[in-house]
């Protein structure tokens, strides 16, 4: 087939309707010139119309004749008529002899038959009919059997060939013949024929109870074309809604929608993770991993979960209101099946009623009728009454109680109103003056409508309520329902006739309860809850036991309400019956609260900050595998911990998880004591010990870890003498940066030591308690101590620079700036000059090239000044014999006055200038 898509309608309708024969659609597709193609093929490429936005697919199945031509079996030849034949009796009796056997065959096309008086009009006909068929199937072989010729005392068999009498000569070459030519004869058979029919959106009436295949477009414009059958495969599932009819489509309409979307729509998608099941976490991520991840990218992502948050109510709130519309919707099926299917139907004799009723009574022959069918209408309606008075409500939620209600109103509503039937109603009246039985049925039959329908009537007004709790989206939507329901039932109970005593409003209630207990035990599933993030899980447990701890308070303030009023019945319900499930299920979602809290609190601990500061990432690992472990038992228990005779079995895991908490937590002081013992930095510890004091972790833990303030102070005066020691050790000669000059750098070197020591004492002045104790105050004496030092230190250095400057300073700059070279400095300058020319080959011909007015520029070791050429200072004089410049002028700038200039500008920086 040219178009996959076709291709992959043929696929699917073979495998729905279980289709072997492979010519059926191509049957299909060909019938009526094609009619079926086009449409199909507009179907697919077309927008489909308001009417046509779905093809349905049926087959029918039909018995038909059909003529087969097959070979016959080879005879077995007749000893007895082979000695016969020798004997002289001749051919023609054995062929007659054989007839019988060949005419036994079943189902057999008959031909002409030969007669000794001639053959008739219709045996010829049938007989050359016969030859055709042969000829068509045996060419060659039957071409000298075209006029067959009748034998006088045998009539011709329908399989057996005529052999024309050509003369004793040629009857040898015509049994040759013959017996090379295969023999053949029309079988009729019947057969099962499938047809495959197309229609659009709907079956047709008298196909309606056929098996069907619907394909429905769910996207407008054309359907892509596949390259090949797997693309096909994989993408045109994604064009349509498909599926298959094959019983009542009310019914399968009510299942698919009560126990598909219906579900899909309930909490089973709370169960799984409701809004944020995008946050979910795998149980390796949702330990000490997932700390670090959510205090790194918590604040990044606060803004964007606000927003989520929204949507997801919104969303929630829509899903609830279309969930709510599709229970209607399914109820009103409900009904209706009922009604035509479920309903007792009166049989009404057609006979003739006068409007009088003493005339119907006076005609005894009508009389008999009527009681005889008075009399089975009294054995139909209590049977039906029988029926349902056994009838339960299907289902332990509250909306079964609705749904038996609705259901039993339906069925006791359709004999009333049969009852009220003009006809019905007069053969009733004339019964009445017989026999006063009937009055009794139906009053019996009023009696349970009235209460049907009454009951119907309140319990609707209840029935949104219901809803939400049944299906709500979160536990929160139950937690803010239940008070509003709570508030309604107290005036079912003061208005209804009903529901106002204790037989119906306790099982009612019970009802209730047990929905509230079932959505906890289908949310809160403790093989996988623990997979979550602990915050998740503290979310939900949390919840759950608001909204079972809400049922009961609420009922109490009802109860409270109806007892201040004084004048309706009090709510002196079983207590037992109402909340001993829903109170120990509150019990089980707080242990499974404090087993996240102790998991969350462990994590807390031994987590980045922990491993830095002790530096023993291994043990800590270690430490948390174990604590990974606490759930395990939890989550392999062999019973549902929300069962009550199972509380024994839970009491004994919670026992185990709380012993094996006690031993982490004394594994983790030891861990931590050894660990303080050798900090690598008191400024962590510190830092560590402040989030322990601000976040949740265990008790016991956290008391152990504030005694570490002692530890910390410890490793900080062992920081302060190891500071110490390293500044008198190097103070005199400190290490400098390559740009600082001797005074400022020792400063600079001196206060890089005085802030790695006073930093971490400005942190600890934020725990008083600490720096009040005997150890603080030590410390603190410790560190002034040193501090003094250093101050000493630098501002002795400065003085010192300041005198010295104060004394070498003026002269300096009383200096002048350029001077004659001594006879000595000039002597030496020439003898550089001679060194440079020689190493550089510094003739007089290349020096011609320069001007006067160039500058050269050599040291002067006498006066630890610049020798410089500059223009108009000096004067070029070479030689004839050296070539040696002679320098007049030298520049007399001391270095020390450059080295004052820099202490300066640093001193500045430092805050002493």
């Amino acid at each position: 087939m040219d178009d996959e898509r076709i291709d992959w309608i043929r696929h699917q309708v073979y495998l729905g309707l279980d289709i072997k024969e492979i010519e059926v659609f191509e049957e299909l597709l060909d019938r009526d010139d094609g009619v079926c193609e086009r449409e199909l093929g507009k179907f697919l490429n077309d927008t489909p119309e308001e009417n046509e936005s779905s093809i349905v697919f049926y087959k029918i199945t039909k018995e038909e004749e059909e003529e087969v031509e097959v070979e016959c079996e080879p005879e077995i030849p007749d000893i007895t008529q082979e000695e016969e034949a020798a004997e002289g009796e001749g051919g023609e009796q054995a062929q007659g002899e054989t007839a019988p056997a060949e005419d036994a065959e079943p189902k057999e096309q008959a031909l002409g038959v030969s007669t000794p008086t001639g053959e008739g009009e219709d045996g010829a006909k049938k007989g050359a009919s016969g030859k055709k068929r042969r000829k068509a199937s045996t060419p060659g072989g039957d071409s000298k059997s075209e006029t067959p010729t009748p034998k006088p005392e045998a009539p011709t068999p329908e399989v057996a060939e005529s052999k024309p009498e050509e003369g004793e000569e040629g009857e040898g070459d015509e049994e040759e013949e013959e017996e090379k030519a295969p023999r053949t004869k029309i079988v009729v058979q019947k057969v099962q024929r499938t047809y495959l029919y197309m229609c659009y959106q709907h079956l047709p009436e008298e196909f309606a109870d056929h098996d069907s295949m619907y394909f429905i477009r769910n996207t407008p414009g054309m359907v892509p074309l596949p390259n090949s059958k797997d693309e096909a495969l994989e993408t045109l599932p994604n064009y349509f809604e498909m599926g298959i009819l094959n019983g009542h489509s009310l019914v399968m309409l009510e299942h698919i929608i009560a126990q598909v979307y219906m579900p899909l729509l309930s909490y089973n998608q709370h169960r799984n993770g409701e809004s944020k099941a995008g946050e979910a976490k795998s149980r390796p991520e949702t330990r000490a991993d997932t700390r670090a991840s959510h205090k790194t990218d918590g604040e990044e992502k606060e803004g964007e979960k606000k927003v989520n948050v929204a949507e997801s109510r919104a969303k929630a709130m829509l899903r609830d209101e279309f969930l709510i519309s599709m229970q209607k919707f399914a109820a009103s099926i409900t009904r209706t099946i009922q009604q035509i299917e479920g309903e007792v139907r009166l049989e009404v004799p057609e006979m003739e009623l006068g409007d009088n009723i003493d005339e119907i009574v006076a005609n005894a022959e009508l009389m008999d009728q009527i009681r005889e069918v008075c009399h089975e209408w009294t054995k139909q309606i209590r049977g039906a009454l029988e029926l349902q008075l056994k009838k339960v409500p299907q289902g332990k939620g509250p909306l079964a109680e609705i749904d038996f209600w609705r259901e039993r109103n339906a069925g006791l509503s359709a004999l009333t109103e049969q009852l009220k039937i003009p006809q019905v109603a007069k053969m009733l009246e004339a019964y009445s003056h017989l026999e006063a039985d009937f009055d009794d049925v139906k009053s019996e039959l009023n009696k349970y409508y009235v209460e049907a329908k009454d009951n119907v009537r309140f319990l609707s007004t209840l029935e949104r309520h219901f809803k939400n709790i049944a299906h709500g989206a979160t536990f929160q939507v139950v937690i803010e329902t239940i008070p509003s329901m709570m508030n309604a039932l107290r005036m079912v109970w003061i208005i209804s006739r009903h529901y106002n005593k204790d037989e119906r409003m306790v099982p009612l209630m019970e009802r209730i309860a047990w929905e509230l207990a079932e959505r906890v035990d289908k949310v809160i599933n403790i093989r996988n809850i623990f997979k979550d993030s602990t915050d998740e899980v503290k979310r939900r447990t949390s919840e759950a036991k608001r909204m079972l701890q809400v049922w009961k308070d609420s009922y109490f303030e009802v109860r409270a309400k109806i007892e201040q009023s004084g004048r309706d019945q009090r709510w002196e319900f079983d207590r037992k019956k109402l909340f001993e499930r829903t109170d120990y299920m509150s019990n089980i979602c707080q242990d499974l609260y404090d087993v996240a809290q102790v998991l969350e609190e462990f994590y807390n601990i031994f987590g980045p900050e922990l491993k830095a500061v002790t530096g023993d990432p291994k043990r800590i690992e270690e430490v948390l595998v174990r604590v990974d472990a606490l759930v395990t038992p939890l989550e392999e228990v062999a019973f549902d911990p929300f069962v009550i005779r199972h509380s024994q079995s839970w009491k004994n895991v919670m026992d185990h998880f709380n012993r094996e908490v006690v031993a982490i937590e004394n594994e983790a002081k030891m861990f931590i004591d050894e660990s303080f013992q050798s900090l690598r930095s008191a400024e962590g510890a510190f830092n560590l010990l402040l989030k322990f004091k601000h976040i949740r972790s265990r008790d016991a833990i956290n008391a152990q870890m504030m005694q570490k303030f002692r530890d910390i102070l410890v490793q900080y005066q062992k920081e302060v003498d190891t500071m110490e020691n390293l500044f008198a050790t190097q103070k005199e000669n400190p290490p400098l940066h390559k740009n600082h000059p001797p005074i400022a750098g020792s400063i600079y070197w001196e206060r890089s030591l005085f802030h790695r020591i006073k930093h971490v004492i400005i942190r600890f002045q934020s725990m008083e308690d600490m720096m009040q104790s005997d150890m603080g105050k030590g410390t603190r004496a410790k560190y002034l101590s040193v501090g003094k030092q250093m101050k000493l230190y630098e501002d002795s250095k400065y003085e010192q620079w300041r005198e010295h400057v104060e004394q070498v300073l003026p002269s300096l700059l009383k200096r002048n700036l350029i001077i004659k070279p001594t006879h000595a400095q000039q002597v030496q300058l020439q003898q550089q000059q001679t060194e440079e020319g020689e190493g550089d080959d510094l003739t007089t011909t290349h020096d011609k090239s320069f001007s006067r007015d160039d500058q050269r520029s050599v040291s002067s070791p006498f006066s630890q000044s610049r020798a410089t050429m500059t223009p108009h200072s000096t004067s070029h004089a070479p030689t004839q014999s050296t070539n040696v410049y002679e320098v007049k002028y030298i520049v007399d700038f001391d270095p020390m006055l450059a080295e004052i200039v820099s202490e300066t500008k640093y001193m500045e920086q430092l805050g002493f200038l």
